[in-house]
């Protein structure tokens, strides 16, 4: 197996399986839960509106383009802000005596990437030099190329919304930032207990990866949840609180609530400054600890835009 250099896998792995709540009846209007993924933003701050969508991260694109509502805002806004993806320089590592990868296996991770290496590119990653040399980032890489070789199925690799919103603005011509920090995967000797982690996380995406239906988050049943998400009927329960504030593994293991607030400063800058879309999993619009409340404490004005 021939080292894999180092991509920015940051930018593909994306945050917690997106858990959507759907609603039993239709509710199209301006109510607690309107039939809609898109938010208007505007308020004394903005120059002119903004907009917050809510994505599903195992779709893509296309079909959201073609509706009137959403090229409004395309054509009507300047600036992108999403999850991972950034028109700025990556920020360069100085690390040194950077850690390799497979001394941090355990003995069951070892068999496990040893056997799906194996199966799938004829070689594995014992008494393997190329293996050996790999650093936590290219194992996680090898691993994450490996997976969606030759896969066209929806996995947040080979179909992922977010990407391709950010893309169009890009060949648009204009920028965008990240609102999650962008992680530096070179770790070092004092970040034992961290690349583990990481390295952990890649190694459980290859159980159950040859399952037809395979994809990042586990979400089963792909295109009935997307069927389901294309009908906008959800509960976005802004007046309750989540019961559920675990960290996520899949970004930087912090709760979503958290991410949300960090987010903030930079979201209000944007729409201070410029029209922008901020287009993010649509978990991070639901309850309070939501962008649409933690907006609206802030007095802007977030109202949905209904779909035909």
């Amino acid at each position: 197996m021939k080292t894999v250099s180092r991509i920015c896998i940051a930018l593909i792995l994306c945050q917690m399986a997106t858990g959507y709540s759907w609603a039993q009846k239709n509710n199209p209007g301006n109510g607690s839960d309107p039939r809609t993924i898109l938010w208007k933003i505007t308020g004394a701050n903005c120059p002119r509106p903004s907009y917050l969508l809510g994505t599903f991260h195992l779709s893509d694109a296309e079909w959201l383009l073609k509706t009137p509502q959403f090229s409004k805002v395309v054509d009507s806004t300047d600036y992108i802000l999403s999850e991972q993806f950034t028109t700025r320089p990556l920020p360069a590592t100085s690390k040194k005596d950077i850690l390799k990868a497979l001394p941090l296996l355990d003995k069951k991770q070892f068999e496990t990437l040893d056997s799906f290496f194996v199966a799938r590119v004829g070689e594995g990653i014992r008494n393997n030099p190329d293996a050996a040399a790999l650093t936590v980032a290219e194992m996680e890489s090898a691993i994450m190329l490996t997976l969606v070789s030759g896969n066209e199925k929806a996995n947040a690799v080979t179909k992922y919304m977010d990407k391709d919103l950010f893309e169009l603005y890009v060949k648009l011509g204009r920028q965008g930032d990240c609102l999650d920090r962008v992680k530096i995967t070179d770790f070092d000797s004092s970040e034992i207990v961290h690349a583990r982690q990481y390295l952990t996380r890649a190694v459980n995406y290859t159980i159950g990866s040859d399952k037809p239906d395979w994809n990042l988050y586990g979400t089963p049943a792909v295109e009935d949840t997307l069927a389901r998400y294309k009908t906008m009927r959800f509960e976005y329960r802004l007046d309750e609180y989540s019961a559920q504030n675990a960290s996520s593994p899949y970004f930087d293991f912090i709760p979503l609530a958290q991410r949300n607030k960090d987010w903030m400063p930079k979201i209000i800058s944007a729409i201070s400054s410029r029209p922008t879309l901020i287009a993010v999993g649509l978990a991070h619009l639901y309850y309070k600890t939501g962008v649409i409340t933690l907006l609206r404490a802030e007095g802007y004005q977030v109202e949905p835009v209904l779909f035909d």
